[in-house]
């Protein structure tokens, strides 16, 4: 078992006005880098453990936050089919419970999660400038 510790990847500082996606006519494209030094290696730990793992499932919060960053698990991981598990408490029938019943991402929520990054990225940086 591993934990990512919470977020692992944010949006990068390149691309117009540093904000690290780009505006589409229809589409955003998001450029995702490591958190800082940790995310690092929090994620070479995760990148290790999962090729020698079966299976790889994601359990985090339920709610928004929760949902991105399982996401941004997954995409690091590169796995082709996520087990995503949920549960409301850290017990040992609720966590049997979860794992017995895998779900995918709720991408309406993962897409929330990425808009809000975007979002405060335009607002933060539009607002005041990084040096």
């Amino acid at each position: 078992m591993k934990a990512s510790i919470g977020h692992i990847r944010q949006l990068a500082n390149d691309g117009d006005g540093s904000l690290g996606f780009d505006l589409g006519s229809n589409t955003i494209d998001c450029r995702y880098i490591p958190r800082d030094e940790r995310a690092k290696q929090t994620i070479a730990g995760l990148i290790a453990a999962a090729k020698q793992a079966d299976r790889v499932f994601i359990a985090s919060d339920p709610d928004r936050e929760g949902e991105v960053i399982g996401w941004h698990i997954a995409q690091v991981l590169k796995l082709k089919q996520p087990h995503r598990v949920v549960d409301q408490e850290i017990t040992e029938s609720a966590v049997k419970k979860a794992i017995a019943n895998p779900r995918s991402f709720d991408m309406a929520l993962v897409e929330a999660g990425r808009c809000r990054d975007c979002l405060d990225k335009l607002v933060g940086y539009k607002g005041s400038p990084p040096n």
